[in-house]
């Protein structure tokens, strides 16, 4: 079994392009034609996970030429050609594959906005405009991250200061349901928060970004601009993890289209991929879940008798559908989950980070409160009612575990009412 995958989502691609596959829809509707793509890579090599890896080297591929093609359009005739890489084609092409092949189409469109190599009177605007609108048809978010990055170019620098202080208060006046899709965040510092996702390596690039000024004079005023929404990003704005690292991430790869090729950048892009490849040998789990480690447990949960439904982490669950075909969910299971369940079915848990002595010696009133704990290495299955008496139970008695059931590793939130509207068939 290949277990080499990186990335943190890549099996819902493989969820997605396998729905395409076998039954003509998406598994959640997406308009984004980038399952398409992944869909087209099963019909060739299969449906398997080399299949996804395959996935991956397109992606960032796609990256590597959209960035180093983007160069050649914006490099004078007298300046070298910058052929030095750039990390963030592999962070973003593994992390985030839609978003990157987005990031690809944005990296031309502005790469034919500012080119002088066109002589053409409307080529630039015909090409712009094009790939502008492949940018929003990959990913609407990046697209308007392209719109987003024009006006501040537009905008006069000396307001920049009113800017950063009118959205540095923002968070704290907005009144925000942390169900939305771009809910406040303003309980997490972001500098801190990128630093535990990715270690020191993103703590230069973004560094770079904001102070960074190695790019031709003529590139000097959209480089400011960049410089300012990475300014900007060190705000509490949005769930930093969901959101805000994304955006981070397609800024630092769009401001290396506009680098200018010398010793110096040598020295930024070597140190940049020298801590990139420490957090990776060091922290190999930043970059991906312990894939090796689910086959086990995921197949034991498939073959429970009456297993309707299984909770479990983010991650686990996407592998889970697409090694088994067995619906799951990463939230709480909400109303809609339950009337979607099969009579006579019922929903289960895979609780992870607490051990089953932990579990076995919980009772309420002289009474256990779990009716069934089956040990499935290093998670326990668990019927989910009992899992929600537990829950209230450590709140009762404020224990340390509670830390733990109320994390990414055991699901407590409910499912964003915007996910519910998309997923209009299936879990």
């Amino acid at each position: 079994m290949f277990v080499s995958l990186f990335g943190k989502d890549i099996y819902w691609y493989g969820v997605q392009a396998t729905s395409l596959l076998e039954t003509g829809n998406l598994h959640s509707p997406d308009r984004s034609p980038v399952f398409h793509i992944v869909a087209l890579v099963f019909h060739l090599f299969g449906i398997n996970d080399q299949s996804l890896f395959v996935f991956q080297i397109i992606t960032v591929l796609w990256l590597t030429i959209t960035l180093y093609g983007t160069r050649f359009l914006l490099k004078s005739p007298t300046e070298s050609w910058n052929l030095l890489p750039s990390a963030m084609v592999f962070v973003l092409g593994v992390l985030y594959p839609k978003q990157a092949w987005a990031v690809g189409f944005l990296l031309l469109t502005y790469g034919f906005l500012f080119t002088e190599r066109l002589t053409w009177k409307y080529g630039r605007w015909i090409f712009t405009g094009m790939f502008f609108l492949l940018t929003i048809w990959f990913h609407t978010m990046v697209g308007v991250l392209g719109i987003g990055l024009w006006c501040l170019y537009q905008f006069p620098r000396k307001y920049d200061f009113l800017f950063f202080i009118i959205l540095g208060i923002l968070p704290f006046w907005i009144p925000t349901d942390d169900n939305d899709r771009f809910a406040i965040d303003g309980k997490t510092f972001p500098v801190f928060a990128a630093y535990g996702m990715m270690g020191f390596g993103i703590l230069w690039d973004w560094s770079l970004l904001i102070f960074g000024k190695n790019v031709p004079d003529r590139y000097l005023p959209i480089r400011r601009g960049l410089a300012f929404i990475g300014m900007l990003l060190v705000l509490p704005l949005f769930h930093f993890a969901d959101i805000q690292f994304r955006i981070l991430i397609s800024f630092l790869l769009l401001t290396e289209i506009f680098s200018r090729y010398n010793a110096k950048q040598l020295l930024i892009t070597a140190v940049s991929f020298g801590l990139w490849f420490y957090v990776l040998i060091q922290s190999p789990h930043l970059f991906r879940y312990a894939y090796e480690d689910m086959w086990n447990p995921g197949e034991r949960a498939a073959l429970f008798p009456n297993n309707g439904l299984l909770v479990a982490h983010h991650g686990f669950c996407e592998y889970y559908h697409f090694q088994f075909k067995k619906d799951c969910m990463s939230w709480e299971p909400d109303e809609k989950a339950m009337t979607e369940l099969s009579p006579g079915k019922q929903i289960y848990r895979l609780v992870y980070g607490i051990r089953m002595e932990n579990l076995r010696a919980s009772t309420e009133n002289g009474n256990p409160i779990f009716s069934i704990i089956e040990p499935l290495g290093e998670y326990q299955l668990v019927l989910e009612t009992d899992w929600q008496r537990y829950r209230m139970w450590l709140e009762k008695r404020n224990s340390k575990l509670l830390g733990v059931a109320k994390s990414w590793k055991n699901p407590y939130r409910k499912r964003p009412g915007f996910l519910q509207r998309k997923q209009q068939y299936g879990i």
